[in-house]
Order: structure tokens, then C-alpha cells, then sequence
């Protein structure tokens, strides 16, 4: 199944069938709802589904997003499923449930997730700067990165005993729904999970229940920053737990660019994945129509 998110061209403004309309001419038969939809736009959204015959590969957490309490973080983690503060962590819990009853709702049987956080004093973002300024000085970003990966093994045993609580009380909830959670590879080290919790997670939980969800473009990433080896490690790894996958490009540590833009073409990667796997472009707004044109037609043409 080949799909787009609609985080390419949701807009604030509300014109939802505006948006569907537009992924429509673009050649795509189906939609991961994102993490931006509000409630009332939801609910217009899966009224339109059946009118213009589009299905919905996969739900991304937190859909519809939250509307109980502000928050000033990235909608998709509006709440942590990793949180120590129990009144976050139960309101993580809750929405996540939403998002699974939303999957119900238009017939999908997957809800991706970002697991959680753990939370340090050293902002991950101040070693990505050092990073984006060219390497001038490589060892300091080498100290950087190497005394954040401390930092977050030290503290982390709070914020991994609240993901396990969360994600136990979700699967159970998704389980009686027959819905699927999809474990997305992130994209900060100081984030849930790295490379070796993917696995420790999905053997904590059948596979009935819950499978890898890869993220082309955070895998990329975290290649650069030196997190993990290569690239096809996560395929050679965990490929027969893998449901699907997020496709985007990605130049230097910038991703959600158009699929095969930037300086990471991927085609190795997918190349590598099943027919079977779902397959979900999550590009972002400075994405062209016109590049995501062409980039729907080289995927399909990886399985011809």
C-alpha cells in the first residue's frame, strides 16, 4: 500500500476537503491521518473518506490531538507515554486509546507511536547545531554527543519503567480493538526508542499487537550522528517485525524533505522492503505537489 501522510498539506485553515481533493489528483488511494487533526476536522474528514474513495493506511499519534490542556510541544508528543508526572503519563494513555478508537472508526488497523522521552538538563539540540555547523570542530560534537549518551543511560530508568507502564495499558486497549501499535524509529538519542530498546520493546509485547514502524528519515539521521552503524541495520534486525514505513528525504540532519531530494536517496532501503510493508510518504509542506508527483511514481516502480 502506497500512502501519504497528511501532514504535507494540512493547513490550520481547516479546508479538509480541500486537502483530500489535492492528494487525490496526485495519484494516491489512501492517507495516514496525522497528528494535527482536530476533532472537528476529524470527524469531517472520515464523513468525506467513502465520497472520494480514499482508504487509511495507518493513524499517526495523536489524532485527533489533544484539547484538554495547552501544551507547547510538537503535536505528536503533546503528552509522553515516557512521562514521570502520572497526571501526563494517564493523559498520554488516554489520547493514545483515541487514536486507536479513530483507527476503528475508518478501518485501519495501525497506530503509530513515538514511545516517549527521556528527559536531561543538556538539550539534544545543542549537539545537532554543533553538528549542522559543518564539523568545524569535530571532537566537540563527538564530547557533545558522547556526554548526552550518558547522561540519558544514568537517567533514563524512570521515564523506561513509565513507557513500559503506558505502552502495557495501550497494547491491552488495542489488542480488544484488533489494532496494531507501530514502535517508530525517533529521531532525537535523548528519545524512545534508540536502536537496541526497538527490540527490547517489541519482545516485551506479541506480534499480534505490536510491530516496527521504520522512519527512513530518522534512520538517516541518526546514521549521521553516528547512533547506528548503518542504515540496513534496522531491516537486517528487526525486518520481520516491520508493518511499515515512513518515507522522506533528507539533507545533511533536515528531513521530511520530498522522497529522493536532498543528499540521501534511500532507494537501497526500500528496495530491500516487502510489497507488503505500508509504505507512507510523510513529507512536509515544502514538499512540491510536483515532487511528490514524481516520487509516488519511482516507489511504485520499486514493485512493479
Amino acid at each position: 500500500m502506497f500512502a501519504i501522510s497528511t501532514a504535507w498539506n494540512y493547513k490550520s485553515d481547516g479546508k479538509i476537503q480541500e486537502m483530500l481533493a489535492e492528494i487525490k489528483e496526485l495519484g494516491f488511494q489512501a492517507i495516514e491521518l496525522g497528528y494535527r487533526l482536530k476533532v472537528p476536522e476529524l470527524r469531517e474528514l472520515i464523513s468525506l473518506l467513502a465520497k472520494m474513495k480514499l482508504a487509511v493506511s495507518s493513524v499517526h499519534n495523536f489524532c485527533p490531538v489533544p484539547d484538554d490542556y495547552p501544551s507547547l510541544r510538537h503535536p505528536s508528543n503533546y503528552y509522553r507515554l515516557s512521562a514521570v508526572d502520572e497526571e501526563e503519563r494517564k493523559l498520554a494513555v488516554k489520547w493514545t486509546k483515541a487514536a486507536v478508537d479513530t483507527a476503528g472508526q475508518v478501518s485501519c488497523n495501525v497506530v503509530v507511536i513515538h514511545a516517549g522521552t527521556i528527559e536531561l538538563e543538556n538539550d539534544p539540540t545543542d549537539m545537532i547545531r554543533q553538528y549542522k555547523a559543518g564539523q568545524s570542530d569535530p571532537a566537540q560534537f563527538v564530547r557533545l554527543r558522547d556526554q548526552l549518551l550518558r547522561d540519558r543511560e544514568n537517567k533514563k530508568k524512570p521515564f523506561w519503567e513509565s513507557v513500559v507502564k503506558s505502552l502495557d495499558e495501550v497494547i491491552q486497549y488495542a489488542q480488544k480493538r484488533k489494532v496494531k501499535i507501530g514502535l517508530e524509529t525517533r529521531y532525537y538519542p535523548t528519545e524512545i526508542p534508540n536502536f537496541e530498546e526497538i527490540g527490547y520493546l517489541l519482545d516485551l509485547f506479541p506480534a499480534e499487537v505490536m510491530g516496527f514502524w521504520h522512519d527512513i528519515g530518522h534512520g538517516e539521521v541518526n546514521v549521521r550522528l553516528g547512533l547506528v552503524k548503518n542504515h540496513r541495520a534496522y531491516l537486517d534486525h528487526y525486518r520481520n517485525r516491520l508493518i511499515g514505513i515512513h518515507i522522506h528525504g533528507v539533507n545533511g540532519l533536515k528531513d521530511h524533505q520530498a522522497p529522493f531530494s536532498g543528499d540521501f536517496d534511500g532507494t537501497s532501503i526500500l528496495a530491500a522492503l516487502s510489497k507488503e510493508t505500508i509504505k507512507v510518504i510523510e513529507s512536509h509542506a515544502y514538499a512540491t505537489p510536483e515532487e511528490i508527483k514524481e516520487a509516488l511514481v519511482k516507489l511504485k516502480a520499486l514493485w512493479k
